[in-house]
């Protein structure tokens, strides 16, 4: 029996505007592999002129090689918030990760250096965080 092991991998996801659907994914397990134009465009969440728009996604993998995979998790990159008055406002070119995939697991510290490098080198007006902007809040 093979000993369960979690791991990691980043996708862009292209998502219907309209439906909210997956239409396509594209993995990849360093940022760095993706082309400048589609990273960006995931991390800003740019639309353009079709139905479509990209969405930069962290995917958690838990299982072994018997069994198979057994658990998936996503943590969505999005634009960085603060709360005044019990209501969200974004903060200007900030985006981060969230501090736990959505059931609850932490996201290591690597994935929140990596995309605050990758910010740093694709867009220059953004101040890139090297850690998560929700324990600041």
């Amino acid at each position: 029996m093979s000993r369960n092991k979690v791991s990691y991998e980043w996708s862009i996801q292209r998502i219907d505007r309209i439906y909210s659907d997956i239409i396509d994914n594209d993995f990849a397990d360093r940022l760095s592999f993706y082309f400048r134009h589609d990273l960006y465009d995931a991390i800003t969440k740019h639309h353009n002129d079709s139905n479509e728009r990209l969405q930069l996604v962290l995917i958690r993998y838990f299982g072994n090689e018997d069994d198979g995979e057994q658990e998936r998790e996503y943590a969505v990159v999005h634009q960085a918030f603060d709360v005044i008055d019990g209501k969200h406002k974004l903060i200007p070119n900030k985006w981060q990760l969230p501090l736990n995939f959505e059931f609850g697991n932490k996201v290591p510290q690597r994935f929140h250096n990596e995309l605050g490098s990758a910010i740093k080198r694709l867009i220059p007006k953004a101040e890139p965080t090297f850690r998560n902007l929700e324990s600041m809040f």
